[in-house]
C-alpha cells in the first residue's frame, strides 16, 4: 500500500514538472535548448498519451461489458 501510494505522489510530481516544462518552452527556453529537448519530449508524451488512450478504451470496454453481463 504504501509503495502504491509512493508510485501516485511520483505520478503527481511528474505532472508538476510538465507543466514547469510547458511554462518554460513558452517562456525562458532558447532555440538551442528547445533544440536539445524537442525530440525526447516529443517522443515520451507520444508514448504516454498513446498508453493512456489504450487503457482508458480497454477500461470502457469492460465497463461496458459488465454493465451488459448484469443486465442480460
Amino acid at each position: 500500500m504504501l509503495l502504491a501510494q509512493r508510485d501516485i505522489d511520483d505520478i503527481h510530481r511528474a505532472v508538476d514538472y510538465m507543466n514547469i516544462t510547458t511554462q518554460w518552452v513558452q517562456s525562458k527556453a532558447s532555440d538551442a535548448q528547445l533544440d536539445d529537448v524537442t525530440d525526447a519530449l516529443l517522443l515520451a508524451m507520444h508514448d504516454l498519451r498513446s498508453v493512456l488512450v489504450r487503457k482508458k478504451a480497454d477500461r470502457m470496454i469492460k465497463a461496458q461489458e459488465e454493465k451488459a453481463a448484469n443486465e442480460g
